[in-house]
């Protein structure tokens, strides 16, 4: 089974110049617990609601400057046509829950979670977890 046909479609993303606050109220209004940074319709960064609250809120940053305070810089994609089980092994490798969707432009078309595995593959979402979990 490809990667297009479990994946969220359709991504919400954010501008590389966007503030933190409008970042956190995204998040928020679109029930999304991650979002791809982008700067000229390519992912620079992802950040995460946990990203904000450690390196913003906890440090007291001010939430109207740009989110690149917040975000990691590295991006973890994957071809809209790779296997779940290529999707899965790069979660384990890079031990996260989400990962950017690309088409061959590598222009971000969706986003693929652990929860979407597990709707599709059990097994493949629980050896999935597992690995992610492991230190």
């Amino acid at each position: 089974m490809q990667v297009s046909e479990v994946m969220s479609q359709g991504i919400v993303s954010v501008n590389i110049d966007d503030t933190v606050k409008r970042v956190a109220e995204l998040m928020k209004s679109e029930d999304v617990g991650g979002i791809p940074v982008l700067e000229d319709n390519r992912a620079v960064g992802f950040v995460t609601d946990r990203d904000i609250v450690i390196s913003c809120v906890a440090e007291g940053y001010d939430l109207d400057q740009p989110i690149r305070k917040a975000m990691t810089s590295e991006v973890y994609c994957v071809d809209e046509n790779q296997s779940i089980e290529e999707a899965s092994r790069l979660m384990q490798q890079k031990k996260v829950s989400r990962i950017l969707v690309v088409d061959q432009n590598q222009s971000p078309v969706g986003m693929v979670s652990l929860q979407d595995l597990t709707q599709e593959d059990e097994d493949l979402s629980a050896e999935t977890v597992s690995r992610i979990k492991e230190q």
